[in-house]
C-alpha cells in the first residue's frame, strides 16, 4: 500500500489520457485517477476486474469503469487473474517491492497451472515426465527462468508457452 503517489503535472495531456478526455470527459479523467488512488491503497498494488464494485465506490455506471480500465490502454490486464494494475504507480514502488509483487503474481500463476488436470494430462504425455516432476520444475527452475529473465511477468498465455520451452530444453 502506498500512502501517496507522484503523477506528472501534464498528465492529463497525455496521449492516452487526452484520447480518454475526448471521449468521456472530465468525468473519465477523474474516474482514471479514482482508480488510481484506489489501486494505490492495495497491497500489491492490483485491483480485481470487479467493475460493478468500483461503479458503486465512484459513483458511475459500470460500463463506463470499463471504459476507463480497458479502453485506452492505461491499465495493464491480466485477464485469467482477473486484476489489473497500472505500471506507473509499480515503477514507483522500491526494487524489493517490486520483486516480491512479481514473484507474487508468478507463484499465482504456477498454483493455477499446477491444479489444472487437463494442462498436467498434456504435459505428462507430451514430455514423458510424471506429474510429480513437472510440478517441481514450475516451482524451480521455470520460475527461476522467468524471474531472471523478465522485469515484468508475462501475460498467463504467453508464460504457458515459455513452461512448454523450458520443459522442451529439459528433455534436449
Amino acid at each position: 500500500m502506498m500512502k501517496s503517489f507522484r503523477h506528472s503535472a501534464d498528465e492529463r495531456n497525455s496521449s492516452k489520457v487526452l484520447k480518454l478526455r475526448m471521449k468521456l470527459g472530465a468525468a473519465g479523467y477523474g474516474v482514471y485517477l479514482m482508480i488510481l488512488e484506489r489501486l494505490a491503497a492495495e497491497n500489491d498494488l492490483r485491483a480485481t476486474l470487479d467493475y460493478d464494485v468500483l461503479a458503486y465506490d465512484f459513483h458511475v455506471e459500470a460500463e463506463f469503469v470499463r471504459q476507463v480500465v480497458e479502453d485506452f490502454d492505461l491499465f495493464e490486464i491480466d485477464i485469467e487473474a482477473e486484476t489489473f494494475s497500472h505500471e506507473g504507480l509499480m515503477e514507483q514502488k522500491p526494487a524489493k517491492f517490486k520483486r516480491e509483487v512479481k514473484e507474487k503474481q508468478l507463484d499465482k500463476f504456477i498454483e493455477r497451472q499446477a491444479k489444472d488436470e487437463y494442462l498436467l494430462d498434456n504435459l505428462e504425455g507430451n514430455f514423458n515426465m510424471p506429474r510429480v516432476q513437472i510440478k517441481g520444475i514450475m516451482h524451480s527452475s521455470f520460475r527461476d527462468e522467468i524471474l531472471s529473465n523478465y522485469t515484468r511477468i508475462p501475460p498467463a498465455e504467453t508464460l504457458r508457452t515459455l513452461l512448454y520451452n523450458h520443459l522442451e530444453s529439459l528433455r534436449e
